[in-house]
């Protein structure tokens, strides 16, 4: 599934789009700051590169993100008429795409996971750390937002597995409960727990280059 023409007029072309759909994309294109029709083009390429950007920090590849992005706009669209206005437009649309790209690596549930150890720390035979820095439970988003060198610690996020990521960006990142998280990847919270606590060591670990240079 790739865009084709006017995001908006995608919508409408559907087949087996629902009765209404003309007047929910016009009463999302308006809560999304469209004035007029010839603005619906404007909001729905801003709309599109923001499910993109979170889609992407999940499935790892643009045209994988591209293509959530393009469901989570439909679905978005699809369930306007649920919007309730509890919270802001552009954060109920973030949910979907999230969910989007869950939804998405379940269905890719035969991509082959790259094995984590190599990023954790080590230890000697004495049981002493053999690197340098001391391994904390520091939360994503607390190193991203003391992080001057924020596209290198994002980097550094993607590079984890599918398993670890999502987890931590879950927990993190959306500040998930550990019993969302777990419930929303189908696993004990016990795993839940164990993986938090591995991605952010191998972030950590990830990033002692830019710790060495002080760029952390």
């Amino acid at each position: 599934m790739r865009w084709i023409g006017s995001p908006w007029l995608r919508c409408l072309a559907q087949a087996d789009a629902p009765a209404g759909t003309p007047r929910r994309i016009n009463a999302l294109a308006a809560a999304l700051g469209a004035t007029s029709e010839a603005d619906q083009e404007r909001v729905a390429r801003v709309a599109l590169t923001r499910l993109t950007t979170v889609a992407l920090r999940y499935v790892g590849s643009r045209d994988e993100a591209m293509d959530c992005a393009q469901e989570a706009l439909i679905k978005a669209v699809n369930a306007f008429d649920t919007f309730e206005g509890r919270s802001n437009v552009t954060t109920w649309m973030h949910r979907i795409a999230v969910n989007c790209a869950l939804e998405h690596l379940r269905r890719q549930g035969n991509r082959k996971e790259v094995p984590i150890d190599d990023l954790l720390p080590s230890f000697d035979d004495s049981g002493f750390l053999n690197d340098r820095f001391v391994v904390s439970d520091d939360s994503a988003e607390i190193i991203l937002q003391r992080a001057d060198a924020r596209a290198a610690v994002t980097a550094a996020i993607a590079a984890l597995p599918d398993s670890h990521r999502t987890v931590l960006l879950l927990r993190d990142i959306e500040e998930m409960s550990i019993g969302e998280v777990a419930e929303r990847l189908e696993i004990t919270q016990n795993t839940a727990k164990v993986r938090i606590h591995r991605a952010r060591s191998a972030l950590r670990k990830h990033l002692e280059p830019l710790m060495a240079a002080g760029e952390l």
